[in-house]
């Protein structure tokens, strides 16, 4: 597969955000895991998980608007 360089830039700046995002996530859940080892956990509610949800949506929009502007 042949990319233009335009491409092959938003590829590779795709994947660095990628990777940074990532390995900021797994950083966060073991501070958290860390921190939380001898107390109670609050449940995960209804409303926590549709935010949650609300917010990948957004992101995943918001990504698409990129694509259609490169």
């Amino acid at each position: 597969m042949e990319l233009e360089p335009r491409q092959r830039n938003a590829l590779i700046v795709g994947a660095l955000v990628g990777a940074v995002l990532g390995a900021g996530t797994g950083w966060l859940l073991a501070q958290a895991a860390d921190d939380d080892a001898g107390e109670a956990k609050q449940p995960i509610r209804p409303g926590d998980v549709l935010k949650f949800v609300r917010n990948a949506a957004s992101l995943l929009r918001q990504l698409d608007d990129l694509r259609h502007r490169m």
